[in-house]
């Protein structure tokens, strides 16, 4: 079965694959704030479109989506306090890209 690759989802593989090759990668609070928030919309349409295709269990999705929320309200909440809090700022950033990356693995996995 065909999944439509979203242009976040293409992001996030350049992304990866930039690491991977030691490219360039989001070093500046601002390109890691944008690369949380594109995790974000790759994990919501990937666990979509798993849903749909019934390689998760509707279970799994509401669970993904919710983390998802979570996720966004904690890059909301970093991007609000960088200014006045920026080592914070950059450790609450730093969580939630590796929750974000634990779920991307884990829809990976279900592909």
């Amino acid at each position: 079965m065909k999944m439509k690759v979203s242009a976040a989802a293409l992001l996030l593989l350049y992304l990866t694959a930039c690491a991977n090759l030691g490219l360039v990668t989001p070093q500046s609070f601002s390109e890691r704030l944008a690369t949380g928030y594109t995790s974000v919309s790759t994990v919501r349409s990937t666990a979509t479109a798993l849903l749909a295709a019934k390689r998760i269990s509707v279970g799994d999705a509401t669970n993904v989506q919710a983390s998802a929320d979570n996720a966004r309200a904690g890059l909301d909440i970093a991007r609000d306090i960088h200014a006045t809090e920026p080592a914070a700022a950059d450790a609450r950033l730093t969580s939630v890209i590796t929750a974000l990356t634990a779920l991307s693995t884990y829809l990976e996995a279900r592909k």
